[in-house]
């Protein structure tokens, strides 16, 4: 998987995560915080810049040098980055803090995943998505692909099955991130329909040739077809 810190590794390098944040005061995310979890990562080699929001339209507060271990408090969604190990669409920013306040790193520049153990679902279900761009044994089973993201299968025969019965209607600027996001059936999707997940600035990934990040409204095929929005069943686990 992408950027997968073994449980071993992340054990090795506790003591290298202290130098990686030295001189400034660490705290733990409140339980309460939907956000928080846990867990190491490894800056790339350029370096990386720290930010005071999940973002790159938010001012740089600070920077790091490449190849330090950070230990971060939690996980947020922003501007979608490219990975700079494996150049896939990443909206993921982990967070840590600096005397009582946030500090954002892009994920797309950090090696390492939190335990998909301490994950929401959906958190666990963009994560796999994330590592699975560029996979091709998903063409024309846009459903099975965001189910398998949830942890699951068989819960809906098509995408337009899926639709009919969690489908709100709603624009796509209400859209949460990690919500199935579903177009009409036509003849070039077989009057299946399609559907993708939501990872935010009107992007999805989906199943189709091969598992990609589609930007839904500079797209005039996914646009125009667009139909709204629904969340997965609180049933379904998120892909462990």
């Amino acid at each position: 998987m992408k950027k997968l810190l073994s449980y071993a590794l992340a054990a090795t390098v506790a003591m290298t995560a202290i130098v990686g944040v030295q001189g400034f005061t660490t705290q733990t995310a409140s339980a309460a915080d939907p956000h928080a979890v846990s867990f190491s990562g490894i800056t790339a080699s350029a370096g990386v810049n720290v930010r005071s929001g999940p973002g790159t339209g938010y001012s740089i507060v600070a920077s790091k040098p490449g190849n330090v271990t950070v230990q971060f408090a939690g996980i947020e969604y922003g501007t979608i980055v490219p990975d700079v190990f494996l150049n896939k669409p990443d909206p993921r920013w982990y967070y840590y803090f600096e005397n009582g306040v946030k500090r954002y790193i892009a994920s797309a520049v950090v090696n390492g995943n939190a335990p998909t153990s301490k994950l929401r679902p959906k958190d666990r279900a963009i994560a796999w998505a994330i590592d699975a761009q560029g996979r091709t044994d998903y063409n024309g089973w846009c459903q099975m692909f965001v189910e398998n993201a949830y942890g699951t299968t068989g819960q809906y025969a098509s995408a337009i099955a899926a639709s009919n019965n969690l489908n709100t209607g709603k624009s796509l600027a209400t859209a949460p991130i990690g919500s199935l996001v579903f177009f009409a059936p036509a003849a070039d999707n077989g009057y299946y329909g399609h559907v993708g997940i939501y990872i935010g600035e009107n992007t999805m990934i989906n199943g189709r040739q091969s598992v990609i990040a589609d930007n839904i409204v500079t797209s005039s095929y996914f646009s125009s077809r667009y139909t709204g929005w629904g969340n997965p069943p609180a049933s379904w686990p998120g892909h462990n």
